[in-house]
């Protein structure tokens, strides 16, 4: 079908585009809001400042496409997304869920209380995006970028987190129990009031970073560099922290009973 044919159909009041194909084609300047795409192929397409305000594009294809607009409520549950561009996009209340994204741009989108949990996020740029009271649990953030994002009160819960970049990123008051965050890098990120519980933190790298008021019982954090981070009133109970960098850290009220800090650098620690 080509896209002006769509674009009459729909203003003549048909919303059932179910299955059809625009593969490559442009669409500027549109207002589409609860247009039915699902399953539709639009690899490849361009949608330039374009209202998609729930819209239905479960099960379609967007590999390659240019999103970019108001698609507030949209639904793309199981779509594919690999290597797409919604950089800038409101896509709050979004579903996402089980949707791959894989190598896609999602900088400085914003993604208020949008469902991402168990979608494949794999090298994903989520750079100074607007992630607010998100549900991530189960996903698969390994190598994405999340630098300076805002991801307050979201629920990473058994996320895998390996090699993701969280610098900058704002992380307080999250669920991240259970979370494998292998290598993760998070200089200067913000934990504070953040549950932890139970997971893998091993070479992590948080330097300045701040877990004032954190849950952190039963963590793995061997290897991890917390060098100049604060850690007060955190609850550290049971974690590993063997050879850990803990130099000018700050654990001043912490509940460090039972940790293991075999091995760790401790130099100039801050306890009181």
């Amino acid at each position: 079908m080509h896209v002006q044919e769509l674009i009459e159909r729909y203003n003549r009041g048909e919303t059932d585009f179910q299955k059809i194909e625009l593969r490559g084609q442009f669409i500027g300047s549109v207002d589409l809001q609860r247009i039915n795409l699902k399953e539709a192929d639009l690899s490849g397409v361009t949608f330039l400042d374009c209202k998609l305000i729930e819209a239905n594009l479960k099960e379609a294809n967007l590999t390659k496409a240019v999103i970019h607009g108001d698609l507030q409520g949209i639904n793309l549950i199981q779509s594919q997304l690999v290597e797409s561009d919604f950089a800038g996009s409101n896509l709050s209340d979004a579903s996402l869920r089980n949707a791959n994204l894989s190598e896609a741009n999602f900088s400085n989108t914003r993604l208020v209380c949008a469902l991402l949990h168990d979608a494949i996020l794999k090298k994903t740029n989520f750079s100074n995006a607007t992630m607010i009271n998100c549900l991530l649990s189960r996903a698969n953030l390994t190598d994405a970028n999340l630098q300076g994002a805002n991801l307050q009160g979201s629920n990473l819960t058994n996320a895998i987190l390996i090699n993701t970049n969280l610098e900058g990123a704002n992380l307080s008051l999250c669920q991240l129990n259970g979370v494998n965050a292998v290598g993760v890098k998070a200089e200067g990120a913000n934990f504070t009031h953040a549950s932890l519980a139970g997971a893998n933190f091993a070479g992590g790298i948080f330097r300045r970073a701040n877990f004032y008021g954190a849950h952190m019982a039963w963590c793995s954090l061997r290897m991890a560099d917390f060098s100049d981070a604060n850690l007060e009133e955190a609850n550290l109970l049971w974690s590993n922290l063997t050879r850990a960098n803990l130099t000018r850290a700050s654990l001043i009220r912490a509940n460090i009973s039972q940790t293991n800090f075999e091995g760790a650098n401790l130099t100039d620690l801050i306890l009181k």
